[in-house]
């Protein structure tokens, strides 16, 4: 698949991430954050709830067309799980306004399948995925 595409898939998984996100009580602080470890699609403030806090949240977004070739899942590993925390790291060290406001964060995911151009199949949102690995 062309570079371009590529981005292109990538860009509009984001887009619907965050929207299907903020439907949920969630807002977005950042998009496509890039340090020389890695980049994070979201970041976004979690909902409180009776039961916790607001919370900060690094979010990786998969979209796959189809699941003929696999799932958006299986393109998570503990391996890009792993650089999403060392770049979530870099992102607090570089933010330490919000390393104060939020005592923890966490990683989650968001795998998106589509069945073409404009119809959505799936929308799965997995929370706090490193503890899950």
């Amino acid at each position: 698949m062309p570079k371009g595409l590529n981005k292109e898939i990538g860009k509009r998984g984001e887009e619907i991430a965050a929207e299907y996100l903020r439907g949920h009580g969630y807002r977005v602080i950042e998009r496509n954050y890039r340090t020389r470890f890695g980049e994070i699609d979201l970041i976004l403030e979690g909902p409180s709830t009776n039961f916790r806090s607001s919370r900060l949240i690094f979010v990786e977004v998969k979209l796959k067309v189809g699941e003929k070739f696999g799932s958006p899942e299986e393109m998570i590993t503990k391996s890009k799980v792993w650089q999403i925390r060392r770049t979530a790291e870099g992102y607090l060290l570089e933010n330490s306004q919000m390393k104060e406001k939020f005592s923890k964060y966490q990683i989650d995911a968001v795998c998106i399948v589509t069945g073409g151009k404009d119809s959505i199949d799936r929308i799965s949102h997995y929370e706090n995925i490193e503890s899950d690995l």
